[in-house]
C-alpha cells in the first residue's frame, strides 16, 4: 500500500459519494488495492486505490453501507 500523502483516487470516491450523489454498492479488496463501485440513476463507476488513506475510508464504507 501507498503512503499516508495526498490521494486523488479518496478524492474522486469521497466527491461522487458526498456530493455527488453516488451511493457505493460493492468493494473488492486486495492486496494490490481497494476498489469501490459506486452506482447513480442506473450508472456504475469504479474507483479504485493502493493508498492507506482509501483503505481506511473504504473501510468505514463497508461498515456505514453494509456491504
Amino acid at each position: 500500500m501507498a503512503g499516508w500523502g495526498d490521494d486523488p483516487k479518496l478524492q474522486e470516491l469521497r466527491e461522487l459519494i458526498d456530493e455527488g450523489g453516488w451511493r457505493p454498492v460493492a468493494v473488492r479488496e486486495t492486496r494490490e488495492a481497494d476498489t469501490v463501485m459506486v452506482e447513480k440513476e442506473g450508472e456504475r463507476r469504479e474507483v479504485c486505490s493502493d493508498h492507506i488513506a482509501f483503505h481506511r475510508y473504504v473501510e468505514g464504507l463497508k461498515e456505514d453501507h453494509h456491504l
